[in-house]
């Protein structure tokens, strides 16, 4: 090699070595909380109130037959896009949503509803959790409901059981519904699971965008170190296979001998783990989102909301105790699921008949040939449940699979229940599943149904990840420790020079 190269190689690799060792002193521990916090949530994840156990919770909407059209509600409010009749602080109540906007709506009177006031949420306290209960709020934030998706929600009450279990429950003040539910052990596990994986502190976390971009550039920088670390390792690695005997490393020094090694053993699990876990924080920068376009969206829908409600009989919507109803637009016809407090779903149409799987598979195939009208459906089939896209994607239990027929379709997914569009599962969706969910909670085929083996495959990588990361902390600690002892023994010296003066050379002869 030229001397030229020779030089320009030093050079690349001493400014590796500069960023890899400064920059791992900042993102070591980083690294080490993130695993630690990763075990932790293989057997503590973030709170949530699945739609069934909400249903069990709230109450069944009152059997009136002097209901509002709900096509005239929609009417009045701009950008309506979903429609549901729940019961709302003892009265019902249509709760219409559009443009990130939710706004309650008397059923019986049409008069747009208040927020529940400080009464009303402790009422509902006492139906649900008993005498003993209490209500705090309301208020926009809390640790629990942070997530940008209760956004149109807020703000919400607290209802607190001040039972032995800490039980505590989230209703929305604006729609009256309850969306979120925590134990005192989920709550103390998830500060050191997934509040501090996901850096989910309420400050931070209330601000998406802020959120979205400062954890996105920590987890680039994060993974640009291990990058730079594998590299080195295997540099290293290489040197010392020249050396006679050959040797995987050359360090003698305990930590850094032991650091090499880990990296060595641990480097692609640790690299592919970063990796997919920045990928989290993709949110449609280097993959698509699985989202249909806007007028694809329409075409399978067929009809506005406001439209398809006007085949809405009002007084066919609540014939027993049901505690929500949902209205969705499929190929321009209304479905009403109504939602049972025993987790079952009753799909009918606008009129209270009953919708069989045959007639729905029809409809889906006919919103699906409008919105997508280069290809042909070639076939419908349900989704397991424990399939890693449906795990990836959080799809229900009522999932369907529609197959298209054209170079390059995508397949897209729905919900069997509602026909409400899922998925658009294109390539570039595909992929994302695979190099982030996949690569990072280890849900992939084989281990999606074997939770136990799961977890124990992940258990012992995010274990050498954590003693990785912890030689880099201690790496980190002595050179700091190091480089402090330099600089005061610097200014003492200095210091000394200055209180004896200038230094004389003697005069030569």
């Amino acid at each position: 090699m030229p001397a030229s190269e020779t030089r320009l190689a030093r050079r690349v690799l001493a400014a590796a070595v500069w960023f890899h060792r400064w920059l791992g002193i900042a993102t070591c521990l980083i690294f080490a909380a993130w695993f630690a916090s990763g075990a932790v949530m293989l057997f503590q994840p973030f709170p949530s109130l699945s739609h069934p156990a909400q249903m069990a919770l709230q109450a069944p909407i009152d059997r009136a037959t002097d209901l509002v059209a709900p096509a005239r509600v929609a009417a009045a409010i701009p950008g309506a896009e979903t429609l549901r009749l729940v019961q709302r602080a003892g009265r019902p109540a249509y709760v219409v949503e559009g443009g990130g906007v939710l706004q309650a709506v008397d059923a019986r009177t049409g008069a747009r509803l208040p927020p529940l006031s400080p009464a009303q949420a402790l009422a509902e306290a006492h139906r649900i959790l008993g005498p003993a209960a209490s209500a705090t709020g309301p208020f926009d934030y809390d640790q629990w409901v942070v997530h940008n998706r209760f956004d149109p929600a807020r703000p919400f009450y607290r209802l607190d059981a001040n039972d032995a279990e800490g039980t505590q429950l989230y209703v929305s003040a604006r729609s009256g519904e309850l969306l979120q539910r925590t134990s005192r052990h989920a709550r103390a596990w998830n500060w050191p699971g997934a509040v501090l994986h996901w850096v989910y502190v309420t400050p931070l976390r209330k601000n998406w965008r802020a959120w979205d971009a400062g954890v996105w550039w920590l987890s680039l920088v994060c993974m640009l170190v291990a990058i730079v670390g594998m590299i080195l390792g295997i540099v290293r690695m290489v040197a010392a296979r020249r050396l006679t005997p050959p040797r995987l490393t050359f360090f003698r020094r305990r930590w850094l001998r032991w650091h090499h090694l880990l990296g060595l053993g641990a480097g692609m699990f640790v690299l592919g783990w970063i990796v997919s876990g920045w990928l989290s924080m993709d949110h449609g920068r280097l993959f698509s989102r699985g989202t249909a376009t806007d007028a694809q969206a329409q075409a399978y829908a067929g009809c506005s909301l406001a439209q398809v409600l006007r085949q809405v009989d009002a007084t066919r919507l609540a014939p027993g105790a049901v505690p929500e109803i949902s209205v969705t637009p499929l190929a321009c016809r209304a479905i009403l699921t109504r939602s049972t407090a025993d987790g079952s779903v009753e799909r009918v149409d606008g009129a209270g008949r009953p919708i069989d799987d045959a007639a729905m598979r029809t409809l889906v195939l006919r919103a699906v040939a409008a919105g997508w009208p280069q290809a042909s459906a070639a076939r419908i089939l349900p989704v397991e449940p424990t399939a890693m896209y449906a795990l990836a994607e959080g799809w229900p239990r009522s999932a369907w699979q529609v197959t298209l027929r054209a170079p390059a379709a995508p397949d897209l997914y729905v919900d069997g229940n509602s026909g409400r569009l899922l998925t658009v599962m294109d390539s570039s969706r595909a992929a994302y599943a695979w190099v982030y969910y996949a690569l990072h909670t280890g849900n992939v085929p084989g281990l999606t149904t074997r939770p136990t083996l799961r977890r124990l495959v992940l258990l012992l990588a995010l274990a050498l990840g954590f003693l990785f990361s912890i030689t880099g902390v201690m790496l980190g600690w002595r050179r700091l420790c190091v480089s402090a002892s330099r600089s005061s023994d610097g200014r003492v010296r200095e210091r000394g020079a200055a209180a004896s003066g200038p230094v004389r050379r003697p005069k030569g002869r």
